[in-house]
C-alpha cells in the first residue's frame, strides 16, 4: 500500500460511517413506517367517514329491503325499507334468524342459500316469497352476496329485497282478462248450441204438467219448470259476462231466499245441515230475481260444501242502513259452521279463477255474484275463522233501495262488454271473525257464524 492510497481509502471509510443529519425541524421524515403526518391521518379518517356516512344514507334511503346477516342467519341490519316492505321495526327483528321472513308456501331453502354464501357464492336476482308481519305472503325479487372483512374472511350475508307483489298481480289480472274474453266467447257458443236441448225438456215438462200426478211431484215440477227457465236466462247472459235481458220486478227478497233454499232441500237432509231462516218483514225490493236467486244458490251451496259432516245454516233477511253511505236497505247473511276459509283464501275469494275445489270448480261462482251483486248497486263483504270448534263462514251482502233498474238492464247502447268494478264492503268486524281485510281469530264456538 503506498502513501497516496492511505488518505482515499480512510476518506472512504468515513464515507460509509457517516451518520445520517438530523432532519430539520418540522420537516417530514422519510422513513417508510413514519411517513404519513397526522394531518394526512385525519384528511384519510374524515374521507372514510364521509364515505360511510353517504353509504349509510343510501342503505337508509333504498326503497328495497337492505338486510345483513351473520353466517348463522341473525340478522344483524336492517333498513327502512325492510319495515316497509316486512313490517317489522328494526328493535323487533335484529337478532332474530332470517327464516322469520320465510313463507311456508316458497320453494327456496334458507339454509342452503346460506350454505352458498358460505362458499363465496353470489345468488343473482330470484323470485321467491316471504312472510309479512300481519302473515300475509309477498312476492319478493331477492339477490344474496357475501359479506368480507379487511382480510377477506366471509363473515355474512347481504340480501337486498324488493316488493313485486303488485307487479305479479297486475300481470295475473291481465291473463285473467284474457281468460274472461275467452270464456265469454265460449260461453256464447255453449248457449247457442243449448238452445234446442232446452226448448225440448220445457215443451216435455209442459205434457207431463197435464198429466195426473200427486201434489208433491206437481211441486216438484212447477220447481223444475222456474229452475229450467233460470238455466236457459244464465245461458243467454253468457255467465254474467254480457248484460243481461230487462227482467226486473219488484219482489220480496224473502221468496227469492226461500226458493233458492228450496234447490238444495235433498242436500240440506243428507248432509245432516240444519237451516234456521230469520226473515224480518221487508218491503219488496225491485231487483232481478233470476240473477239474485243464482247468487243465493250459490252460496248456499257453498255453505253446504263447507259442512260435509252436518252443522247449522243460518239465512237472514232483514232491513238495514249501509254504516258507511247511510242508505237504506236489505240485508241477506248466509251464515255457516262450516270448515272456515284461511286468510289467503280470503284475500282471493273474489277473483276470478280462483278456486279451492281444484278440477270440480270454475272459480268463477263468487266472482259472477260480486258482478251481480255490484249491478245491483250492492256490496258484498265476508268474514271467515278456522279455529277449531269456532269455526265458520259469513257472507252478507247489503242491497239499497233504488227507483230503478239495476245496471244490467240500463242503457241498452251501452258496450254489452261493459265491465262492472266490484265493490267489496268494509265492516266493522267484532274480535271473533277473521275478515275479509282485516284477520283475526274467533273467540268462541261457530265465531262467524254466532256474529251473523
Amino acid at each position: 500500500m503506498t502513501g497516496s492510497d492511505l488518505p482515499q481509502r480512510v476518506d472512504a471509510g468515513k464515507r460509509r460511517k457517516r451518520p445520517s443529519r438530523p432532519s430539520p425541524a418540522g420537516t417530514a421524515i422519510s422513513s417508510p413506517e413514519v411517513g404519513i403526518s397526522s394531518a394526512t391521518k385525519d384528511s384519510d379518517l374524515q374521507d372514510m367517514q364521509r364515505g360511510l356516512a353517504l353509504l349509510a344514507a343510501i342503505v337508509e334511503s333504498s326503497d328495497d329491503a337492505i338486510i345483513s346477516c351473520d353466517l348463522s342467519g341473525a340478522i344483524t341490519s336492517w333498513n327502512k325499507g325492510a319495515e316497509n316492505i316486512f313490517g317489522y321495526k328494526s328493535a323487533e327483528i335484529l337478532g332474530h334468524p332470517t327464516e322469520q321472513l320465510a313463507s311456508p308456501n316458497s320453494q327456496d331453502d334458507p339454509a342452503l342459500v346460506l350454505q352458498k354464501i358460505r362458499l363465496g357464492q353470489v345468488i343473482d336476482h330470484y323470485e321467491t316469497l316471504r312472510r309479512h308481519k300481519d302473515g300475509t305472503d309477498i312476492i319478493v325479487s331477492m339477490s344474496v352476496s357475501p359479506i368480507r372483512d379487511t382480510e377477506g374472511n366471509i363473515v355474512g350475508a347481504s340480501k337486498v329485497s324488493r316488493d313485486i307483489t303488485a307487479t305479479r298481480r297486475a300481470e295475473e289480472t291481465l291473463r285473467n282478462a284474457d281468460k274472461l274474453a275467452l270464456a265469454g266467447r265460449m260461453a256464447a257458443s255453449i248457449a247457442h248450441e243449448i238452445n234446442n236441448p232446452l226448448e225440448a225438456i220445457t215443451n216435455l215438462l209442459y205434457l207431463v204438467e197435464n198429466e195426473v200426478i200427486s201434489e208433491e211431484a206437481r211441486s216438484y215440477l212447477t220447481l223444475a219448470q222456474h229452475e229450467l227457465a233460470r238455466v236457459s236466462q244464465i245461458a243467454s247472459q253468457t255467465l254474467g259476462f254480457f248484460r243481461s235481458q230487462r227482467g226486473s220486478v219488484s219482489t220480496p227478497l224473502a221468496e227469492i231466499a226461500d226458493s233458492a233454499i228450496a234447490l238444495h232441500l235433498g242436500r240440506l237432509s243428507t248432509c245432516n245441515v240444519v237451516i234456521r231462516k230469520e226473515y224480518v218483514p221487508t218491503a219488496p225490493m225491485f231487483v232481478h230475481q233470476g240473477e239474485l236467486r243464482q247468487v243465493l244458490v250459490n252460496l248456499v251451496g257453498n255453505a253446504l260444501d263447507a259442512m260435509p259432516s252436518g252443522g247449522r245454516l243460518r239465512v237472514r233477511v232483514q232491513p238495514a242502513i249501509h254504516a258507511a253511505t247511510g242508505n237504506h236497505g236489505v240485508r241477506i247473511v248466509i251464515a255457516d259452521t262450516g270448515t272456515g276459509m284461511s286468510k289467503a283464501t280470503l284475500r282471493q275469494i273474489f277473483e276470478p279463477f280462483y278456486t279451492t275445489k281444484g278440477s270440480a270448480g270454475t272459480g268463477l261462482g263468487l266472482w259472477v255474484s260480486s258482478q251481480i251483486v255490484a249491478r245491483h248497486k250492492g256490496r258484498i263483504s265476508v268474514r271467515s275463522s278456522q279455529k277449531a270448534d269456532r269455526s265458520g263462514t259469513v257472507f252478507s251482502i247489503f242491497l239499497p233501495r233504488i227507483n230503478e233498474s239495476p245496471a244490467s238492464e240500463l242503457d241498452e247502447n251501452q258496450p254489452r262488454t261493459q265491465q262492472i268494478s266490484l265493490a267489496v264492503e268494509k265492516e266493522p268486524t267484532s274480535p271473533g271473525d277473521e275478515s275479509r281485510h282485516r284477520p283475526s281469530e274467533p273467540g268462541r264456538r261457530s265465531a262467524a257464524y254466532n256474529a251473523a
